[in-house]
């Protein structure tokens, strides 16, 4: 016999039996590793509306390895309804579902449930954290133009803290020096501003305007590039996707660069040192900060279904992939930026829609 094996099955017994009054302590993390999920890629799968399957997946780029469903793992939980985000932030992953109206906190590294916000969320779509305070943008009642609002959490205990009223359609969010960043995409309708509010009162100070459906933003410390989609052909004038450059010294508005023709329609900026690249349907675009924008596509995500989610880091380009049915599983694509050669691919679950790294 090997006496190895056994005594390790004695000691599994004796865990699950002194678990029979406490069902808590009988959640095991997958692995041995307590920070198992350290240095790696997390895949957020929405699910499909209604149905309560939203996920997470976990990619080890070095092994090649995939887990799937994290969160119901290691909590011995389901996550919940169409997840819209994540939002990382020091030890703390914070979770954004939009129909359970919830906002899932873990450890980071091992996926641990720390805490859970349902508290003043309507229809929550991204966040950004500034000092001890949590900012989650709301879109309201989406039928609704005028309900709008950022919500406010102490960090402390997850606790809420105000509402701020807003544009219609705030979407994503970022914090700079003080200030948080909102781009008003436009909830149901369409919008084109970039609200400003001082975490000081937490009130919006300024709205700048840029073009038309902003999806997209980054900022590179001084400046904030702004993505526009422009309207689309389905609105009553459609309008070309823009770039815009923010100074977020003064907050206005420095150059704003629109397409060619109203049927260009881009989405996804994200950011690779020194080079940021955004998408119009499958074709991906290259483009330097304060240059001219680019006069046609670097490569296209030829393996992709359904484009669902982008992200960048080191020269790579990740493309997250749904189903065509949006019931089976997805796919991420890895490409190197620089030629659009496919390098990798790994399997997701049910409509991957952002990609993040751990």
């Amino acid at each position: 016999m090997n006496f190895k094996h056994y005594f390790s099955l004695l000691a599994l017994i004796f865990l699950l039996n002194s678990c029979s009054d406490d069902e808590d302590c009988c959640v095991i993390p997958p692995g041995e590793d307590k920070e198992a999920f350290e240095e790696g890629i997390f895949v957020l799968n929405e699910g499909n509306f209604g149905s309560g399957n939203s996920s997470v997946s976990f990619i080890n780029e070095e092994t090649g390895e995939v887990q799937s469903q994290i969160f119901n793992s290691v909590n011995g939980t389901s996550l919940g309804d169409t997840a819209q985000s994540i939002y990382l932030s020091e030890e703390l992953a914070f979770v954004i579902l939009n129909v359970s109206n919830t906002i899932e906190i873990v450890n980071r590294n091992t996926f641990e449930t720390v805490g859970q916000i349902s508290e003043n969320l309507q229809n929550p779509r991204f966040a950004t954290v500034s000092g001890n305070s949590l900012y989650v943008s709301n879109w309201g009642d989406a039928s609704n133009p005028d309900d709008d609002y950022v919500a406010v959490y102490n960090l402390s205990d997850y606790s809420f803290d105000s509402s701020i009223a807003v544009a219609e359609g705030p979407e994503k969010i970022l914090a700079n020096n003080g200030s948080i960043y909102t781009a008003h995409k436009g909830g149901y309708n369409f919008n084109n501003i970039i609200s400003v509010i001082n975490t000081s009162t937490n009130e919006v100070s300024t709205e700048i305007e840029v073009g038309d459906v902003p999806t997209s933003m980054i900022s590179d410390g001084s400046n904030l590039i702004v993505l526009s989609a422009g309207k689309p052909s389905y609105a009553d004038i459609e309008t070309a996707g823009s770039i815009s450059v923010v100074d977020m010294n003064v907050n206005t508005l420095l150059n704003s660069a629109e397409f060619p023709t109203s049927s260009i329609h881009p989405a996804n900026l994200v950011q690779s040192d020194d080079r940021y690249y955004f998408t119009v349907g499958k074709a991906v675009y290259e483009y330097l900060s304060g240059g001219d924008l680019p006069s046609g596509p670097k490569f296209r995500l030829e393996d992709v279904e359904s484009l669902y989610g982008f992200n960048a880091r080191n020269g790579m380009l990740y493309a997250a992939s749904a189903n065509a049915s949006f019931t089976g599983n997805g796919q991420v694509f890895v490409y190197d930026a620089s030629n659009g050669s496919l390098l990798n691919s790994y399997e997701a679950g049910i409509n991957p829609n952002g990609v993040y790294f751990n």
